[in-house]
């Protein structure tokens, strides 16, 4: 008995036609899906701080260490964060899987895509608009700082910084040309991958899960990184469903923003512990 794989172009053109089809439904399971995503990420998070190597065990200069490898760590996965992008890239400019999912999802959205649908779509789209996002940023930065929590607000401040700078980057570097749009209920413009609604708006509410990680009391936690996976998918859904963006590019923006905020995090969480290591020094 052999198995198969959705690696022919008619495969691959039904699924992106079944995609389409059921908008909806698709993007009530990716909400369902990516909170899941989210959990993990809150386990994840709580491992690395319940069970990693206490840093006062070791001297400052091994402290030093810590936030060196942490940096190194981050470097590495950019990097491959970077070629899988690259990959992504090369598959739809050959007319490789992903540009044939990408056309036949496009496709079938431009004939099935209901007029109520794509108004409801509209509305969403705005949670990465990026006016709400930096009213945002400045908003959060602010009060961290005014709360004494300034790395917090460096972090912060880096994580959607950075995201946006390499996504503008990214965007002349490839120079991607959106999908056609005709129905008039949503316009972008710009070159189209990775897709900046999709990678600011990640960006933003997995660190605002963070935050609420630090911050908040632990019953907390649990819905904040929920709410951060529901919304994260439903912005990058959005632009799919409004035709304004491939489904690649949702998926490359993801891609960029998980990594630069994983990089984020876990350079805050080693000078975090690095400094309370210190202060133990400084009190022995």
């Amino acid at each position: 008995m052999t198995t198969t794989t959705l690696t022919t172009p008619m495969d691959l053109a039904a699924l992106g036609a079944l995609l389409a089809r059921y908008p909806m439904e698709w993007w009530v399971a990716g909400m369902v899906a990516s909170a899941l995503v989210g959990a993990l990420a809150l386990v994840g998070l709580r491992t690395v701080q319940h069970h990693s190597p206490p840093l006062r065990r070791f001297l400052p200069a091994q402290a030093y260490g810590v936030v060196l490898a942490a940096m190194g760590a981050s470097a590495f996965t950019l990097v491959l964060a970077g070629a899988t992008m690259a990959e992504l890239a090369e598959s739809w400019s050959e007319g490789g899987r992903w540009g044939t999912l990408d056309d036949a999802i496009a496709q079938g959205l431009r004939t099935h895509a209901d007029t109520a649908v794509l108004q409801w779509f509209a509305v969403l789209t705005h949670l990465g608009d990026s006016w709400v996002l930096a009213g945002c940023t400045v908003v959060v930065a602010v009060l961290l700082w005014a709360c004494q929590h300034r790395l917090l607000a460096i972090g912060w401040l880096v994580a959607l910084a950075g995201n946006g700078a390499l996504t503008k980057i990214l965007k002349k570097l490839f120079e991607r040309v959106r999908p056609e749009h005709e129905h008039g209920i949503a316009q972008a413009h710009g070159f189209s991958f990775p897709s900046g609604h999709s990678s600011a708006s990640m960006a933003a509410f997995a660190m605002l899960a963070y935050l609420a990680t630090r911050l908040l009391p632990r019953p907390w936690h649990l819905p904040a990184v929920l709410a951060a996976g529901a919304l994260t998918f439903t912005t990058g859904w959005s632009r799919v469903v409004l035709q304004v963006h491939y489904a690649s590019d949702v998926l490359a923006g993801w891609l960029l923003a998980g990594t630069w905020v994983l990089c984020t995090v876990l350079i805050m969480e080693s000078v975090s512990r690095w400094r309370g290591s210190q202060n133990r020094l400084v009190q022995a």
